[in-house]
């Protein structure tokens, strides 16, 4: 008999011996009405273990038993599991599937890593291939075997988190991924294993995003015969737009790049073998939903990347840049585009060439003026006297001017042609761009004027006229346009021809125009030399509007918009405007007369107004008017008899004004001593 068998069998012996102490323990007490006494008052069963709380001995004694079992076991497994053994196995070339079980590994389920004799096992194989390459077995194939795919790949995965397996893990980890990439695992499961469905746009964060992608490009260079790729995956969980923009910004990580640049790349290839146009790659990238945000868009490097590729691949589908937009968006669609996209410094430049190439486009392909009102349509106008998008009007009136610049011959044709087509109103709107260009202002102003005569002649009302003329829609630059001067001769004769049906020009304004917008118009107005004169006689008529209305100053500072200046409020020009104002106010209503600092402190809590005039103070220009300001605020609190208490309360903040709150207890106490 040999060592083992012999260990084995007393083992079996001590494992029988406690078991049936215990069973027959819990027997007798079972049965407690049993008499297990004899005669002489000896215990029948005082060799047996019970569970009664006064045998603690007997316990002890079942305990010491159990830990021999247990120490006899261990030393057995150990003795299994020991190098000495291993050898033995590895000189007889025993297969790694008896090893494993013979290291009793077949019962450690779930806590296979935990198990000491499981790196033991796993060493064992790799000697054992190394020895027996012809008929190498890995170790993720037994695995497999005895726990199938998902549930060892759980395993692993929870091992790499614990530092005392995660070696081992990661190792078998990579030999797995090895093993499905040579049986052809979809990649799209892998995907799922490792969870990376719930990843969202943190995906390329997560570290089995870069295992899974590597696994992809392992499975690419197995099997180069099936088509294969990341974007196929990745397509399946997120919009071409969110993935690309996700690329986007993984392509400034030095770690994500290389793996970004190839999505972008598998994505182009993709495209290009679908033959999918410019046009339509523009829609996958999700543009049709920001078309304003185009051209500023760091997918747009990859689209045109794409279109330079599509062009070479298929020369007979050639498109450009405008074509594809067009394609894509139609034409007043991208007019739309480009107009938002000039109002951005970024895009200024591209916008302004492309809107270039549009008009190109447009003359190369034989369109007539007609036929781009058409492609913009405002031929479908649903009002007739009504333009609904000031952006394409202008846009066709700029095609009219760029149309009789290739062919001036046919410039009175045109101009002369839309009298007989449209309304006055839209006439008018037409002829109003018109005059911004060199070569069609003396024509349009002509056709305007004798408008004017014909209205004249029917003694419509300078209302009427106003609108008729489009003045309502002309904007900031309304003050210095030819139209707009005619129409105040207008005012002024048909004033003259009808004394008790006076208007005024700027209460025509003012029904049109919001104040801020009225305000814009003025502001332009003062800028431009040529038009300060016209700027200033608006001002005037602006404040008899609001005198004659009584308007109270406190009102007009806030249709000024001066709350928006900050602290340079007393420096501005409008401000200047404001107490000019004020003060014809008190002249004129002497029984509502208000003085400068109650009309600030009814627009500013005293907290902002004090900042405004201690910034005042420092330039040389607002000093004096800031110092007086600030007097009669210290005068204000005096007839309001705050304590300086409340005052440090009230005024607390960046910058609290000792020297001013100083002041004005110096003044306390001044008037205190003479009272």
């Amino acid at each position: 008999m040999g060592l083992h068998d012999f260990i084995a069998l007393a083992i079996i012996f001590v494992i029988v011996q406690v078991d049936a102490s215990v069973a027959t323990s819990k027997l007798l007490n079972g049965f407690p009405h049993l008499n297990t006494t004899s005669k002489a008052g000896v215990s029948a069963t005082r060799y047996l273990t019970t569970s009664s709380g006064v045998n603690d001995n007997d316990e002890k004694r079942a305990g010491f038993s159990a830990r021999i079992i247990e120490n006899i076991k261990s030393k057995f497994s150990s003795s299994q599991g020991s190098e000495e053994q291993l050898q033995k196995w590895l000189k007889k070339s025993t297969s790694a599937d008896t090893v494993f079980k013979k290291l009793d590994l077949t019962k450690a389920g779930d806590e296979l890593f935990s198990n000491t004799q499981f790196a033991k096992w796993v060493q064992y194989v790799d000697d054992l291939n190394a020895q027996t390459r012809k008929e190498a077995v890995s170790a993720i194939s037994k695995l497999t075997s005895e726990y199938g795919d998902d549930s060892l790949f759980r395993m692993i995965e929870r091992a790499k988190k614990e530092p005392r397996t995660e070696k081992l893990a990661s190792k078998l980890q990579t030999e797995q991924l090895q093993r499905w990439a040579t049986t052809r695992k979809d990649p799209d499961d892998i995907f799922h294993l490792f969870n990376l469905q719930r990843a969202g746009e943190s995906l390329f964060n997560k570290p089995e995003f870069a295992t899974w992608a590597k696994y992809v490009d392992d499975f690419k260079t197995k099997h180069p015969e099936t088509p294969m790729s990341m974007y196929s995956t990745l397509t399946k969980h997120y919009s071409n737009d969110v993935l690309l923009k996700m690329t986007e910004s993984a392509n400034t990580s030095e770690r994500m790049k290389d793996i970004a640049t190839k999505l972008e790349s598998e994505w182009l290839q993709t495209r290009l073998n679908s033959r999918t146009t410019p046009d339509e790659a523009l829609l996958y990238l999700g543009f049709g939903n920001a078309r304003d945000t185009i051209l500023e868009s760091p997918l747009l490097k990859l689209w045109v990347r794409y279109m330079d590729s599509f062009n070479s691949m298929y020369p007979d589908k050639k498109q450009t840049i405008i074509d594809a937009f067009t394609r894509a968006f139609e034409d007043d669609g991208v007019t739309l585009i480009l107009h938002a996209a000039k109002s951005k410094d970024a895009t200024r430049d591209i916008a302004t060439k492309l809107e270039s190439a549009q008009m190109k486009m447009w003359l190369s392909s034989g369109k007539s003026t007609d036929d781009v009102l058409k492609l913009l349509k405002l031929d479908k106008e649903p009002y007739p006297n009504y333009f609904h998008d000031k952006v394409l009007i202008n846009k066709w009136v700029a095609y009219i001017n760029f149309f009789i610049t290739e062919n001036p011959g046919r410039k009175a044709t045109i101009l002369s042609a839309l009298e007989t087509r449209f309304s006055d109103r839209m006439l008018n709107r037409i002829l109003n761009a018109a005059s911004e260009f060199p070569s069609m202002e003396s024509t349009a102003l002509k056709i305007q004027t004798s408008k004017i005569q014909g209205y004249l002649l029917n003694n419509r009302s300078p209302h009427d006229v106003f609108v008729l003329l489009g003045l309502d829609d002309v904007g900031e630059k309304l003050l210095g346009t030819s139209v707009f001067h005619s129409w105040l001769e207008y005012v002024e004769i048909f004033n003259k021809r009808h004394p008790r049906q006076q208007e005024s020009w700027i209460d025509l304004l003012l029904r049109y125009y919001l104040w801020s917008d009225v305000e814009g118009i003025i502001t332009h107005a003062m800028q431009n030399p040529t038009t300060v004169r016209i700027g200033k006689m608006a001002v005037t008529a602006w404040h008899k509007h609001w005198l004659d209305s009584r308007r109270p100053p406190e009102e007009v500072f806030m249709g000024l918009y001066l709350d928006k200046e900050g602290e340079k409020l007393l420096a501005s020009p409008k401000f200047e405007t404001w107490v000019k104002y004020l003060n014809d106010f008190n002249q004129r209503y002497p029984d509502k007369k208000t003085t400068l600092i109650d009309g600030l402190r009814a627009n500013y809590y005293d907290r902002h107004l004090v900042p405004i005039l201690n910034a005042a103070k420092s330039d040389y220009r607002t000093k004096k008017l800031a110092t007086d300001l600030e007097n009669s605020l210290i005068n204000k609190w005096l007839l309001e008899r705050k304590k300086p208490t409340d005052l440090y309360s009230l005024l607390d903040g960046p910058g609290t004004p000792d020297e001013l709150i100083q002041g004005y207890v110096n003044k306390l106490t001044e008037l205190s001593k003479s009272t």
